[in-house]
């Protein structure tokens, strides 16, 4: 079985959404750093047990956190369909309703809506691989032969 290749709009979007993940995660964890510190010594100084714990309920919250973000969720590429279209695989920490990938596939399907009625993002897309194109062939035309 043939392992189906990426399109370079497939590749730049996966690059995009995990930057964007990369950014949310690093945003929860100044956040998390220092809350954590100040849950636990509360936790110290009241005496709370496990169940009271401050500190323990923001590792639960800080573990659906993790569920949501789904950082470094594995995907599949569905190469049946005339795109390869991402679907997540169960790997998440913690079991979500809603996770950052749902929402950026509920973005990407106004975008593709946009470019299938010929707006904005057509002229955009089109635009992008004209330049994505010179640039590959300027540098297939500089490779030593």
């Amino acid at each position: 079985m043939q392992e189906p290749d990426i399109s370079r709009w497939t590749l730049i979007r996966d690059m995009f959404v995990f930057q964007v993940k990369l950014a949310m995660d690093a945003v929860r964890d100044l956040l998390l750093s220092p809350v954590s510190i100040i849950c636990g010594l509360v936790d110290i100084f009241k005496g709370n047990s496990l169940s009271n714990s401050y500190f323990h309920r923001l590792m639960t919250l800080g573990q659906q956190s993790d569920g949501w973000l789904n950082l470094f969720g594995k995907h599949s590429y569905d190469s049946s369909k005339g795109d390869e279209n991402l679907s997540d695989m169960d790997n998440t920490p913690a079991k979500v309703d809603v996770n950052v990938d749902q929402l950026f596939s509920q973005v990407e399907s106004l975008l593709k809506e946009q470019h299938d009625k010929g707006g904005l993002t057509a002229s955009a897309k089109t635009t992008i691989d004209r330049y994505l194109n010179k640039i590959v062939e300027k540098k297939d035309s500089e490779l030593p032969k």
